[in-house]
């Protein structure tokens, strides 16, 4: 059998070494192995990636999370400094599209905003500190940090996560005669990757779906993401005062685990093509699973970070001002041509079978904002607002798909889920 990247080369060794390992070991090497893990390289940005995101498909997005950030700007009093950390940053675009949004606006805000993205890689074509973009002097203020922590403290201002959780390597499960056992990965008498069902390797998974509001059937499967509690924790330490904003495809912890999915929820995805097994091109397509984002509250709670808001993207971007946005294209003085691809994009970004099903998720910390409703979109910033248009930087909405959303179970890798 070949190996053809580093990534399966360590994951072959480290079973060769112990004799097992588990999926998320397996999850973590293939996707941030250093020398060619799959966001360790550029495959997954931009418009030629393997696939896209809301910041990909239309600037529209951006635009409308700098409204959401004005908005607990002024919840905190307008500050001089009010930094913005975007975690899982990328290659910049979502970074581009707010600070070009946040130059529109005609009070202090942008002289405020103090944009930092973090990220433990640096992908080619990554926006530079100097973009030739709307900016009055082409400068775009971003401070680049590369770390897969928060080399931050005392922060009054925001944290922004974007399809980052979904990344994050989780422990496989199934149950059997009724007792819990992870899902280990080793290999055959042909080197070939295969599971193994064995004791679970910590006791946090066990405690995680013995909280759960119902017992699972004889062979449910599923994941847990075992690293929500301790993220958590490493953004709550270093906000003062402020807001994280979580936006990923997932579920409450009631659908999640529902017997709907009882085989799971983990995806590949591959050149614009989902449904390969994870045990395949190792470090050169990506593994996701659905976010539990009652496991997010929960533990977000615990961490000292309230809940103000959970509901989907279609319905944010709504409060956010999106459909005055497809106002003004309408009327905007470009070809028609033009007009239609942008607001077929506009669409696309509200679809409920689509990225408009995604989630959202606002907590807060220290700011003594109680309702969600506090932290309504300014009138006058909506109305400043022109629209920006999609460019080369933006996913041709033909080539690319989003199959975390329309995937059904028994499409994926089948012969690793249980008989229904």
């Amino acid at each position: 059998m070949s190996e053809s990247t580093a990534a399966e080369r360590t994951i072959r060794r480290r079973i060769r070494e112990q004799g097992r390992i588990t999926f998320a070991e397996f999850m973590q090497t293939a996707l941030y192995h250093p020398v060619d893990g799959y966001y360790s390289s550029d495959k997954p940005f931009g418009a030629s990636g393997d696939y896209y995101t809301s910041p990909a498909v239309h600037p529209a997005f951006g635009a409308l999370l700098a409204v959401q950030l004005h908005g607990m700007w002024r919840s905190l009093g307008k500050p001089r400094d009010f930094p913005v950390v975007e975690m899982g940053a990328g290659n910049g675009m979502l970074a581009y599209d707010i600070i070009t949004t946040a130059h529109q606006s005609s009070d202090r805000f942008a002289e405020s905003l103090n944009y930092i993205c973090v990220d433990r890689y640096a992908p080619k074509g990554a926006i530079s500190a100097h973009s030739d973009g709307h900016l009055p002097d082409g400068h775009l203020p971003i401070e680049w940090v590369r770390a897969d922590s928060l080399p931050l403290h005392g922060v009054v201002g925001c944290f922004i996560s974007n399809e980052l959780i979904d990344a994050f390597p989780v422990h496989r499960f199934e149950v059997v005669g009724g007792e819990l056992l992870e899902v280990y990965i080793t290999t055959n008498d042909e080197d070939e990757f295969v599971e193994a069902l064995c004791e679970p390797s910590t006791p946090m998974l066990r405690e995680r779906l013995n909280s759960l509001e119902h017992t699972l059937e004889d062979g449910h499967r599923g994941e847990a993401s075992l690293r929500v509690k301790a993220w958590l924790n490493s953004v709550s330490q270093v906000v003062a005062r402020g807001f994280v904003i979580t936006i990923d495809y997932g579920y409450a912890a009631s659908e999640l685990y529902s017997a709907r999915r009882r085989c799971g929820t983990v995806q590949t995805y591959f050149r614009h093509t989902e449904g390969s097994s994870p045990y395949r091109r190792v470090g050169m397509q990506d593994i996701s699973a659905h976010v539990d984002f009652t496991l997010l509250q929960e533990e977000g709670r615990a961490a000292g970070l309230n809940t103000l808001a959970f509901m989907s993207q279609a319905d944010w971007l709504r409060l956010m001002g999106i459909e005055d946005l497809m106002q003004k294209l309408r009327r905007a003085s470009i070809s028609q041509h033009e007009r239609s691809a942008n607001m077929m994009a506009l669409h696309e970004l509200m679809k409920a079978d689509g990225l408009g099903g995604f989630k959202v998720l606002i907590q807060e910390k220290g700011t003594g904002v109680k309702a969600y409703g506090n932290l309504a979109p300014d009138e006058s910033m909506i109305q400043d607002l022109t629209p920006l248009l999609i460019s080369d930087r933006h996913m041709p909405l033909l080539e690319g798909r989003y199959p975390h959303t329309s995937w059904e179970a028994p499409s994926l890798w089948g012969e690793w889920c249980p008989a229904t």
